[in-house]
């Protein structure tokens, strides 16, 4: 179930984060010429809280198809791009206004931020953590480190991990060691 939440996380975030990042893009630009009206701090905190968002799906341990479904749109798109320009040009729309901003939605794509974000993700989605198990309940759990190595299993302070690792002189009793020391000539 939890690949599917994740799933179902990507595919969500993956198309409003473009859109947002477009919509940042667009913000930053028009608050950075002289005499603006909207401030600058407004396209930046979209895209801090966008970054958080993908960050979120990127980092949270729930399933890599999340990540992975981001990744692969985002470097697609920005594969796309790079082997047919033109094709691509013509995939997405010139401009849009949304909330009297002039967006235009292939700013994150011909900027490389979408391939940047995607190869991030796709970073994420091959940390080999990912791909471990969830950790079992107490009861099934496995014994802990110092369980294993004492054999005694009185506990862990009567550690006694290198018993078994005495040489055979050691064992036998014998003050001297079954070999001899190198000598000066």
């Amino acid at each position: 179930m939890r690949h599917v939440w994740s799933l179902l996380a990507g595919i969500v975030i993956a198309p409003l984060a473009w859109l947002v990042i477009a919509y940042g893009q667009a913000v930053i630009t028009e608050s950075a010429q002289v005499g603006a009206e909207r401030p600058l701090w407004f396209g930046l905190i979209l895209l801090a809280l966008i970054g958080l968002a993908l960050g979120t799906v990127g980092s949270l341990r729930v399933s890599p198809a999340g990540p992975l479904v981001v990744a692969a749109g985002y470097v697609g798109a920005t594969a796309f791009l790079i082997a047919a320009p033109d094709a691509a040009q013509r995939m997405l729309p010139d401009v849009w206004v949304f909330l009297g901003e002039l967006v235009v939605p292939a700013s994150p794509v011909t900027s490389g931020v979408l391939g940047m974000l995607g190869t991030m993700l796709l970073i994420a989605v091959l940390s080999p953590q990912r791909w471990r198990n969830w950790p079992r309940r107490e009861e099934e759990a496995e014994p802990a480190w110092t369980e294993t190595l004492s054999t005694r299993g009185d506990g862990p302070d009567t550690f006694n991990g290198f018993a078994d690792l005495r040489t055979p002189a050691d064992m036998s009793g014998v003050d001297t060691p079954s070999w001899s020391a190198p000598t000066k000539v």
